[in-house]
């Protein structure tokens, strides 16, 4: 237990920060800025900014009240998935013990955001007795490694299961984003269920939004229906599935305008592929990720907005992104297996629909009967309802309070 609590002090570590515009890095900075807020002194050690692209860029951008030690600029990850997150786990575990013996840290809390997870299996050696070892997991690596059968993925996946076992055990206290995601590694690792808790991702959110703009009018038409994806496009988003719906749907519905904004292998491999076939009116649209001051605007101008979920994920992560969506009251319509807790917080709240099949025929059909009821609540009245499920379940406070707590 942390011994002196006078002045408490977070040592978050993640490669995954400010000034990156989503998913972890997006999550990481709220959450640091949230330990300021509460009169708690936070160092950073990350990356220089490198998702979703994969490419660092390099930069000195800082926050108030919050110390960043960055590393990793000169590196160049290649194409291959497998090979970008090994090289992702060395270089940063390197980082992060060279880092925390140079600057001869003495945090009282230290925060590990899993993935990646190697980092942890060295430092947690080196860590004073009394300062509390907290683990936020986003991602079970394991679950996204178990689902390819090749012979160097099986072994890989031993060698995931070997390393997240052994950090969650270092952990005085583990923190999940879902509830089957703490089930499944509980069962798998044979954690203490005492020792765990779950807090669902944080509406990531400016509580002053700006009235909407029109910078983002010549992309989103306000005479069609606007159904969006944006974020990033990884294999647990299934691209390939995604863009299979879309395409059916524009096709299916001139009325429909269907865009992706997002950035990174995927996302590059599709819109070269894609993008420029046929004619505007015809193709799915896609876009470079809007920047934070736009996110407002890109909400607004969302009809709907879509979270795919691949199937056989469902236990490893839950989409940072729906608090948000709730928050500001944009119908959503989520693709994920049956069982899915994703889906289960969608209809709890009453916030949209969902379908259980990649499908994309199938797909649209649902899709197309849904519409209706998804544009018939107005956005204000939809963001008045869904206020206290979010404030309810989506809160900061909760995890802040896991965290710092004595």
């Amino acid at each position: 237990m942390v011994k002196d609590t006078s002045n408490p002090s977070v040592l978050l570590l993640s490669p995954f920060f400010y000034p990156e515009k989503i998913s972890t890095g997006k999550y990481n900075t709220y959450l640091a800025e949230e330990f300021v807020a509460q009169g708690v002194g936070v160092t950073v050690i990350a990356s220089h900014p490198l998702y979703p692209g994969w490419r660092p860029e390099k930069t000195d951008a800082a926050l108030p009240g919050i110390v960043i030690n960055r590393g990793g600029a000169w590196i160049r990850y290649p194409k291959s998935a497998l090979l970008r997150r090994a090289i992702l786990e060395l270089w940063y575990a390197w980082h992060v013990l060279t880092s925390f013996v140079r600057l001869k840290l003495q945090p009282t809390c230290v925060v590990a955001v899993f993935p990646p997870s190697l980092f942890f299996l060295m430092l947690a050696r080196i860590i004073p007795r009394g300062c509390r070892k907290v683990g936020v997991v986003h991602d079970l690596q394991g679950v996204y490694a178990s689902r390819s059968k090749r012979v160097l993925s099986q072994l890989v996946n031993l060698a995931i299961h070997f390393v997240e076992s052994q950090c969650f055990r270092s952990c005085d206290r583990l923190i999940f984003l879902s509830s089957s995601m703490a089930n499944r590694a509980i069962l798998e690792y044979g954690l203490d269920k005492n020792k765990c808790a779950v807090c669902y991702p944080f509406v990531a959110l400016s509580e002053n939004q700006d009235v909407a703009g029109a910078d983002l009018a010549h992309l989103l038409d306000g005479k069609k229906t606007n159904v969006v994806y944006s974020g990033a496009l990884g294999d647990k988003q299934n691209p390939d599935g995604l863009f299979a719906f879309f395409s059916r749907l524009v096709s299916a519905r001139l009325d429909v305008s269907c865009h992706i904004f997002s950035a990174g292998p995927h996302f590059e491999r599709l819109r070269s592929a894609h993008g420029e076939k046929g004619n505007a009116e015809s193709v799915v649209q896609f876009h470079d990720l809007v920047a934070t001051k736009y996110l407002d605007e890109l909400y607004t101008r969302s009809d709907i907005q879509i979270i795919p979920q691949a199937d056989g994920t469902a236990d490893g992560s839950l989409p940072s992104k729906l608090p948000n969506l709730m928050a500001a009251g944009v119908p959503v319509f989520v693709i994920c297996e049956t069982g899915s807790e994703l889906a289960d917080l969608v209809r709890e709240a009453g916030a949209g629909g969902a379908s259980h099949t990649w499908d994309a025929s199938v797909l649209v059909d649902e899709f197309v009967q849904l519409l209706p009821v998804l544009k018939a609540e107005p956005r204000s009245a939809r963001k008045a309802r869904l206020r206290p499920f979010v404030e309810e379940r989506f809160s900061i406070r909760r995890i802040v309070e896991e965290i710092i707590k004595i």
